[in-house]
């Protein structure tokens, strides 16, 4: 059972990895509102992400898969740290994606609202 849901595991990883690699628009979809060079390197960044949780995914299934866990080698050892390095990394990608959203953030708080169109409100009743 447990090693149906290590495969499984993998499995789901390497295809969140692929489609965040080849099929996810969300940051492209923030150009319009985004610096031209911000957004090309968020794009950048969720694509090295994807990449990287799809090394992960092979990571982990070599860890459960191809090395011996009841022997441990060195080999054992590197497939770990590797899994624990990936990880590490794209919390640290993660991380700056989240700063750069941050900064939008705080970028379109900044922005003084425009002025509505007056036309546009309803009319107040003062006296109810």
């Amino acid at each position: 059972m447990l090693r149906a849901f290590c495969a499984i595991f993998s499995l789901a990883v390497a295809a969140a990895g692929w489609y965040y690699m080849f099929y996810s628009r969300a940051a492209s979809r923030l150009s319009g509102i985004e610096d031209a060079h911000v957004n090309s390197m968020r794009i950048w960044l969720r694509k090295i992400n994807g990449l990287l949780m799809f090394l992960l995914a092979i990571s982990f299934f070599a860890g459960f898969f191809a090395v011996d866990l009841d022997h441990p080698t060195r080999m054992t050892a590197f497939v770990w740290l590797a899994v624990c390095g990936l990880v590490l990394a794209l919390l640290a990608l993660g991380l700056v994606d989240l700063r750069l959203t941050w900064r939008l953030r705080m970028a379109d708080k900044n922005v003084p609202p425009s002025q509505p169109d007056v036309s546009d409100e309803f009319p107040v009743d003062r006296h109810s």
